[in-house]
């Protein structure tokens, strides 16, 4: 009837499925557990979850990332250190787990979970795991557009951010981390997004260079929604929302009673909104970290 037809018309239309749109997922889906061990800065085990490649033609698994070269999983094994390096691509590290120590041979910072590190090209630097237990952190390397914008070295705790008042995408909370205050590029926004219980992320599509990518935290699993298919989500595995206009994204928390988040690295089509610089931590005389070393008894030490 035409009244029926007219109601219906107001629908939201559901965009077309995959296999009209011709997309292949699991292509947009990384795995650290499915990419080969490299060793670098002679100590890091670092294993691939999306790396540099063209996300607009068909190609190998996980190689869509259209500004970025690679975004990786890294482990530190106990009592480690790296030596000190200057890397020539721009870094953003995230510490899941573990305890150490950054420093540029004259200050240092802290390590452990919850850490957000930004370090700019050539910057000195040097990472020490000061416990037994592995350090963990996800790697994120590139080549910025302006590096002369980037400090040196930016340090934050996502513990010490505030949230928004009220969600983006529905049910997406989260602090920026960095941003173009920071000296990211303009479009650029890295964040940390907490999903209440039971709740789901409003789908939607992105254009264009438009580069979002979302990598699941520990400790829980869940699922990532791309267009018609549903994907588990363990810890430390990532997806790219598909820049085709068509194949929409969403991720979901299934759990009753927890909170899940989600580390958020964005590069968008246009400039992000001005927000005012986060406070950095402030980094302490290396002198003091060395002297606290040499005054360790040996019970300390064990």
């Amino acid at each position: 009837p035409p009244d029926v037809a007219d109601e219906l018309a107001k629908s939201p239309k559901p965009p077309l499925p995959n296999q009209v749109v011709g997309i292949d997922i699991d292509r947009f889906a990384g795995d650290p557990l499915h990419s080969p061990v490299r060793v670098t800065q002679g100590v890091i085990f670092q294993r691939s979850i999306l790396r540099e490649g063209n996300p607009y033609q068909s190609g190998d698994q996980g190689a869509v990332l259209e500004y970025r070269k690679d975004f990786s999983l890294g482990t530190i094994a106990g009592f480690n250190r790296t030596p000190m390096v200057m890397i020539s691509e721009a870094q953003f590290w995230y510490v899941e787990s573990g305890k150490g120590k950054l420093d540029n041979g004259d200050a240092y910072w802290d390590l452990r979970e919850g850490i957000g590190v930004l370090i700019a090209p050539n910057a000195k630097h040097r990472v020490v795991n000061t416990t037994d237990e592995p350090l963990q952190m996800l790697m994120l390397t590139w080549i910025p557009v302006d590096p002369a914008r980037l400090a040196p070295i930016l340090v934050r705790d996502v513990h010490t951010l505030s949230l928004p008042s009220s969600g983006a995408h529905w049910n997406y909370f989260g602090p920026i981390f960095f941003g173009p205050a920071d000296g990211l590029h303009p479009n650029e926004a890295f964040a940390f997004v907490y999903m209440p219980p039971m709740t789901v992320g409003e789908p939607h599509a992105h254009i264009k260079h438009w580069e979002e990518i979302w990598t699941k935290l520990p400790p829980y699993s869940s699922y990532f929604i791309l267009g018609s298919e549903v994907r588990k989500m363990a810890p430390n595995t990532a997806f790219l929302s598909p820049p085709n206009s068509q194949t929409t994204h969403s991720v979901v928390n299934l759990m009753e009673h927890d909170y899940q988040a989600w580390l958020y690295i964005g590069h968008f089509s246009w400039p992000q909104p001005k927000r005012p610089q986060e406070a950095s931590i402030k980094p302490q005389p290396l002198k003091d970290a060395n002297a606290t070393e040499t005054t360790r008894s040996p019970s300390d030490a064990q």
